[in-house]
């Protein structure tokens, strides 16, 4: 009688689904949950675009990623229900009226009406190849990971009454993915910006939990 052999090509087929992540995305993202507020009434905050300093380690740059991160901070505070967010187009509407490109960050929450400013830096992302690999080929997810430092300062005392780093981290399974970046990319580019953005958000929920513990 003759023993029947698997091709070597579904063998390797069954393997890599025996050992790829079960999810397509995996996120570090916890949600903040409303609660009670720390203040009574709502704080009136400024967000000040974050800066981008992703590029100037070595490591990948990752334009736009500033913005991104910028935008769903507001969001996730606005999510709370404990803040009163000075809108962005107001803050761009005081510089107009001054007839400059920019302010100090305090200066210009302070012409806003806030009561507190908020600033930061996206400081790094990566985005690493999985070091598993069977048969020569490479299985597992593709690894990214954000890092973000924020300040909050107290507009009326001048303390700085937060100062947090959030690091956040996420995977998805992708073996069609060759060729990492490298150098710079943008956010928007479809390949990797999911991967990206939850890596933010699991690094700014860090952010937005410290800031509800203080004010």
């Amino acid at each position: 009688m003759r023993t029947r052999t698997l091709p070597l090509a579904l063998l390797l087929a069954g393997l890599l689904a025996a050992c790829a992540p079960t999810t397509e995305a995996v996120s570090s993202a916890s949600v903040v949950n409303p609660g009670v507020c720390v203040n009574s009434p709502d704080p009136v905050v400024a967000v000040i675009e974050f800066e981008n300093t992703t590029g100037r380690s070595g490591g990948l740059n990752v334009t736009g990623l500033e913005t991104a991160a910028t935008a769903r901070l507001i969001t996730l505070l606005q999510n709370s229900g404990c803040y009163q967010i000075v809108e962005r187009s107001e803050l761009v509407n005081i510089l107009a009226q001054q007839g400059l490109e920019s302010m100090a960050p305090e200066e210009l929450a302070k012409a806003a009406g806030a009561g507190f400013v908020i600033t930061g830096a996206v400081t790094r992302a990566t985005i690493a190849r999985p070091g598993v690999s069977l048969l020569g080929v490479s299985v597992g997810a593709i690894n990214a990971e954000v890092a973000v430092d924020v300040r909050a300062t107290d507009l009326v005392t001048g303390a700085v009454v937060v100062s947090q780093t959030g690091v956040g981290e996420a995977q998805r399974a992708n073996l069609a993915i060759t060729n990492l970046p490298v150098g710079t990319i943008s956010f928007n580019d479809p390949t990797y910006e999911p991967l990206l953005a939850d890596a933010a958000d699991g690094a700014l929920a860090q952010v937005v939990a410290s800031i509800r513990e203080r004010f």
